[in-house]
């Protein structure tokens, strides 16, 4: 966790895939005010997000994606995991 920004961090997928879908919130749940983030660089294996609020929880997940002629086959969801940011 840092300052207003949190870092999220996994292992690189080892089969063929277009990319990463990171998925954050402050509802654990991921009912609403969700934030998605797209990775389209396979080789990438952590991000920073920044600009969020001091003090406050949020929810993090992750999944994979691949697209073949033009349509997306998504992984499931990862658990989530929380985090906590700073002031």
């Amino acid at each position: 966790k840092k300052s207003k920004a949190f870092t999220a961090s996994w292992k690189k997928y080892t089969t063929e895939i277009t990319g990463y879908e990171i998925q954050y919130s402050r509802n654990k749940n991921f009912k609403s005010s969700n934030k998605t983030i797209k990775i389209t660089k396979t080789k990438t294996t952590s991000t920073t997000v920044m600009k969020l609020k001091a003090k406050k929880k949020y929810y993090v997940r992750i999944r994979t994606y691949k697209k073949v002629n033009g349509t997306k086959y998504y992984s499931n969801w990862s658990k989530y995991k929380s985090v906590t940011t700073k002031k």
